[in-house]
């Protein structure tokens, strides 16, 4: 049986290409969120801890962002007035914290430290220990540098293209979801971009569903992955090569 698939040696060359220029590129970093994280040692607050994210993502190439959307599985661990997870270079609205019983509760702020590259979701009253899903719209940056969510031009003979990948390792997650990005925090990730019909969207998970939306674009919803850590999600978008594999000659 003939099938189409991703050939791996396009990507690969396309990611090393990307790494190479790391040093060759100047940052493009505002001063607000000059810090590495290397620079930053902060660990986040041990009241709370995630156990799933579901994220939706849809980039905008040519602008250089990406509007997302996250629910976050958490347990709380011990009474605390706010949630406290890693960000950077975003902007929330709308956000919510549901807990075990259906209530829905609003944070009367989300307090932002590009210093120490953290979102705390602020609540009115302490929050008991227990299982509750906070959820939030955010917008982030698509960078230059490979590095977090970013962008790669490259000479094709119709012109120039542009592909989006993702490099976390070791803890630019925070750049693409709002997250406990640090490796000792696990769970499992749903994925779901929204990107345009003409090109391929690839992740760390097998796409198990697709939905052709009225502009343009399409819905890749990916199988839900492994429990690990933020750094190992993988994204990659644009117009890939494809090849064809055989199964036993047919």
């Amino acid at each position: 049986m003939r099938r189409p698939a991703v050939r791996p040696l396009a990507l690969a060359l396309a990611l090393s290409l990307a790494c190479s220029q790391v040093i060759a590129m100047p940052a493009a970093d505002t001063p607000a969120s000059a810090a590495s994280a290397a620079a930053v040692t902060t660990q986040l607050p041990r009241t709370a801890r995630p156990s799933h994210y579901t994220v939706e993502i849809t980039p905008h190439a040519q602008a250089l962002n990406f509007d997302g959307k996250v629910k976050i599985d958490i347990e709380v661990l011990a009474a605390t007035d706010r949630i406290v997870l890693q960000a950077v270079d975003m902007s929330f609205a709308h956000s919510t914290l549901t807990t075990a019983a259906g209530k829905s509760l609003t944070p009367k702020s989300v307090d932002i430290d590009a210093g120490s590259q953290t979102a705390a979701f602020v609540f009115a009253a302490p929050l008991a220990p227990g299982h509750y899903v906070l959820a939030t719209d955010y917008t982030g940056k698509i960078g230059t540098q490979a590095n977090g969510f970013f962008a790669l031009d490259y000479p094709t003979a119709n012109g120039s293209k542009r592909a989006l990948y993702t490099q976390f390792e070791n803890s630019d997650a925070r750049r693409f979801i709002p997250s406990w990005d640090e490796p000792n925090f696990k769970a499992t990730f749903d994925l779901t971009v929204n990107a345009p019909s003409s090109e391929m969207v690839v992740s760390n998970m097998p796409a198990k569903a697709t939905q052709v939306l009225p502009n343009g674009l399409t819905r890749t919803t990916f199988s839900t992955s492994p429990k690990m850590s933020t750094y190992l999600l993988f994204l990659g978008v644009g117009d890939f090569e494809r090849t064809t594999l055989t199964d036993n000659g047919v």
